[in-house]
Parts: structure tokens; sequence; C-alpha cells
């Protein structure tokens, strides 16, 4: 029995390699494809959540130095405070015109940090994944638990010293009651180990004091953009309604004619 062996056009006058190899250019173009598209998404996705994590970073950053100018303002409303106290109980002839350096105290105190960024960090856990690091975020969490003992600290000494009959302001046998040092030394220390903290979360992030206040320019130009329009548009809402209001007058007046 005679068997013809044929040879398959594919491979006849090499056309079999040719097809192999623009098959191997086919799927290494494929491949290279592949992971062009995978690689470049990945490197996207990296860099969106790099620069979500640094913006994480210096509005943490930035609002720890907000609290931290505050406590400096009470800390120097204090010190004043204190000077001022020592002056009338060195004069007590004076108490009547001196006791209202103490207003100065009461003006620092009563205007407090907003706690918004606070109450991001601390109630949502997207916030803490995006940050990925462990350590800034414990010493993120000592900040803002030293800001509230303060804060609870300094509510308690306010309230003993200018509130009540027996305020500071009352007369000068209750000044002598108080002694200003121990405020002035609690104000010292809080702020002495906040502003420890936020220059140990700097280094660890690598964000230089240059860098945080460029992130507060920005932040304020961005503001007072939105503050110009705002306010632009408000006055637009309030001329449209006084001229509704002054068309609705003589409509009115009109008509009782």
């Amino acid at each position: 029995m005679n068997v013809k062996l044929h040879t398959p056009k594919s491979l006849q006058s090499g056309s079999g390699m040719s097809s192999l190899k623009q098959l191997l250019l086919s799927l290494i173009a494929t491949t290279i494809s592949i992971v062009l598209t995978f690689g470049t998404a990945a490197f996207l996705d990296r860099n969106k959540k790099a620069q979500e994590k640094r913006e994480m970073v210096m509005m943490i950053l930035n609002d720890m130095s907000n609290s931290i100018d505050h406590m400096e303002e009470i800390d120097s409303a204090a010190l004043q405070a204190f000077e001022a106290q020592l002056s009338i109980l060195q004069h007590p002839e004076t108490f009547e015109t001196k006791k209202y350096d103490f207003v100065l105290l009461q003006a620092a105190y009563l205007n407090p940090t907003s706690s918004t960024v606070e109450n991001i960090f601390s109630s949502n856990i997207e916030t803490i994944n995006t940050l990925g690091n462990i350590t800034f975020t414990e010493m993120v969490s000592e900040f803002y638990f030293l800001r509230r003992q303060y804060s609870d600290v300094i509510a308690k000494d306010y309230t003993r010293m200018f509130d009540g009959e027996t305020n500071i302001f009352s007369s000068i046998d209750s000044l002598r009651n108080y002694d200003l040092s121990d405020f002035l030394a609690v104000c010292e220390s809080y702020l002495l180990q906040q502003k420890e903290i936020l220059r140990l979360c700097q280094k660890m992030m690598d964000v230089s004091d240059e860098d945080l206040a460029s992130f507060v320019r920005a932040r304020e130009e961005l503001q007072k953009r939105f503050d110009s329009g705002h306010a632009e548009k408000s006055i637009r809402m309030l001329q449209e309604r006084k001229e509704r209001f002054r068309q609705a007058v003589e409509a009115g007046s009109q008509s009782r004619r």
C-alpha cells in the first residue's frame, strides 16, 4: 500500500515558519500592550493614592499648626494677664483700671480652633488607610487627645476665673485667690508637648516648614476666591430682591389709586 505524505501548505516554502513568527510577534505585542495598560493603570493609581496621602498629611499638619497658633495666643495672653495680676497686687489702687487687661485672655480663649479635621481623622477609617503609617496615625491621635485635654483644663480654669460672683473682675480680694502662674504653667506644658509632636510628625512625613507654609498659602488663595465668588453672588441676590421689593411696592401703590 503506497501512502503519499503531503506537506501542509502552511509549511511549504517556509510559510509555516513565517506564520509562527507572526504569531509570536502578535503574542509579544499583545503581552506588551497588556503590561503597558495595567502597568500604566497601576502607576496612575499609585500616583493618585500618593497625592491623596500627601494632601491628607498636609491637611492634618496644617490643622495641628493652627491649633498650636491658637495655644500660643492663649499662652501669650496668659503671660500678659499674669504680669497684670502682679502689677495690681503690688498696687491695689490700680485694680479698677488695670483689671480690664484680663479681657485679652478672654478673647484668646473664646476664639477656638475648628475640630473639623480632627473629626474626619477620628471617624473615617479610610483616612487612616490612606495615611498608611501607623506611627504617624498614633502620634496624630496623641496630639488630638492632648488638645481635647488641654481644652477641658483651660475651660475649667476659665470658668473658675471669669464666671460667677467671685471672678477675678469682681474685687481685689477675688484676684488674690487666683494664682495665674498655675494657669500659665498648664498652657506652656501642653504647648511644648504639642509642638514636639508636630515637629516629629513633619520629620516623619518629610514635610518642611516651607512645604507647610506653601500649603497654607494655596489654601488661603482658594478660600479668597471662594469668598469673593460667594460675596458677589450674595450681592447680586440682594440687589435682585431689593428690585423685586421696589417693584412690589410700586405695584401696590398703583393698585390703591
